[in-house]
Order: structure tokens, then C-alpha cells, then sequence
């Protein structure tokens, strides 16, 4: 029996549809190689966004560490302070004192923090006896070299091409110190090696003042950033009050 000559599948659509299986399984190809695609770079993204988080809350905590540490130094001081002037004394009281600022000098130097172990050490080497054969000039050598270092503090950080902006900080930060009952300057320096406008409040002092004077500016909200740091040899720009441009243009 013959198969009728219509049911035979001519040539053109057998290619057609050989045509058709090759282009479906391109698009299908391609769509998951662009879906494989995709997800690789979600996946680099996504490693990108969480290695950025950890290093930003890394960041934070040692921010944090660093202030919880100034905090302790500051509270440690204040409390062993009344216990200072009685190193150069004897007695019973005046050993419980001793122990006490010893006590306190050893935890802040298990914290990376020798400023009081070093402040006794100089009170003592200033106390102790002095002999008549040229002993005073071997005591007076160590106690100058243990000089404290000038340190300021920061209530704000500007691009070093912008003084005008500064100025306008500065004095806006004299101004907020004033309304706090806080007599003191605000001035603006110019560090070394990045060139960057610094907003100081008060004048250079050590160590310990210029920890609690930083405390102090955070908790009296002048600068929710301020921080202590040793003087680098930055330049002095000028002290606040700046002239405004509105001043300027009166003048003129």
C-alpha cells in the first residue's frame, strides 16, 4: 500500500525543523550561561557588600576600643590624681596613696597607656635626695628628656583647599563654646604630611588634659568627633573669630 505523497515530509521542513531544535537549544543555552552569568556576579557583589560591612564594623570596634580605653585612662586619672602630691610623703597614708597610684599606673600600662606610670616616675625622680657631687645634673638629664609631648585636640578635619570653610567652622566652634560657658580659643593648624585644615580647641597641652578635654567637647556636644592627638609640628593658621564674608563685603 502507498503512503499518500502529502504525508511525506519534504525536505524544506525537515531542515526547518531540525533548524528549529538547533535554535531552541541555543536560546536555551544562552539564557543559562547569562542566568550562570548573573549569579556569579550577585555572588561577587554580594562577597564584595560583606567583606566592605566587616571591614567598616571592624573599623567601629576598634574606634570604639580606642574610646572605651580613653574613657578608662581619664576615670583612672581622676581618681588616682588627689594621690599624687602624697608620693613625697611618708607615712601610712601616704603609702596607701603610693599603692594605689602604682595599682593605677600598672592597669593603664597593661592598656598601652604609660602617661601616669610616667608622671609618678618623673615625681619621684624629682623628690628623690640630691647629693652636692654633681648627682643633680645626672638627676636633671633623665627629667628633661621626659618632657611630655604637646598634644591637641581635634573638633573637626577639612580639605586642606578650602581655608574659608574652616575659618567659617572654626568660628562657628568658638561661638557654640561660648554659649557653654567655656573660655577658651579655637584655633586652626595645617598638618604636614596630608595638608588637611584642623579645627583645635584651646592651646597645646599633655597628654591626660587634652584626653579629658576631648571627653569633655563630646559630652558637651561642641564636636561628637573630637579626639585627642599628639602636635605634629602642624602650622598655626589663625585663631577664631574669622571675618564672615558678609563682614568683609560691609567693609568694603
Amino acid at each position: 500500500m502507498k503512503v499518500p505523497a502529502e504525508s511525506k515530509p519534504s525536505s524544506f521542513e525537515a531542515i526547518f525543523a531540525a533548524y528549529a531544535v538547533v535554535a531552541t537549544f541555543a536560546l536555551g543555552y544562552g539564557y543559562w550561561r547569562l542566568a550562570t552569568r548573573q549569579n556569579e556576579q550577585d555572588a561577587k557583589i554580594e562577597q564584595q557588600r560583606q567583606e566592605q560591612q566587616a571591614a567598616v564594623t571592624r573599623l567601629q570596634r576598634e574606634a570604639d576600643d580606642k574610646r572605651a580605653t580613653d574613657d578608662l585612662e581619664i576615670q583612672v586619672i581622676s581618681l588616682a590624681s588627689p594621690h599624687l602630691s602624697k608620693l613625697r610623703e611618708s607615712g601610712r597614708e601616704a603609702a596607701t596613696s603610693q599603692r594605689i597610684v602604682s595599682a593605677a599606673a600598672e592597669l593603664l600600662s597593661s592598656k598601652g597607656r604609660p602617661a601616669l606610670a610616667q608622671m609618678a616616675e618623673k615625681i619621684r625622680v624629682e623628690t628623690a635626695p640630691i647629693t652636692r657631687s654633681g648627682t643633680r645634673t645626672a638627676v636633671e638629664e633623665p627629667v628633661a628628656s621626659m618632657s611630655p609631648q604637646a598634644w591637641l585636640v581635634l573638633l573637626a578635619t577639612l580639605p586642606g583647599e578650602d581655608l574659608k570653610l574652616a575659618e567659617e567652622v572654626a568660628t562657628e566652634k568658638l561661638r557654640a563654646a561660648k554659649d557653654l560657658g567655656t573660655v577658651s580659643t579655637v584655633s586652626i593648624y595645617k598638618t604636614r604630611l596630608k595638608g588637611r585644615y584642623v579645627v583645635v580647641l584651646g592651646d597645646p597641652v599633655g597628654r591626660s588634659a587634652a584626653l579629658v578635654a576631648a571627653a569633655e567637647a563630646r559630652r558637651n556636644k561642641l564636636s561628637a568627633d573630637a579626639f585627642a592627638e599628639p602636635d605634629g609640628g602642624w602650622e598655626l593658621i589663625g585663631t577664631a573669630p574669622f571675618p564672615t564674608e558678609t563682614r568683609s563685603a560691609s567693609s568694603n
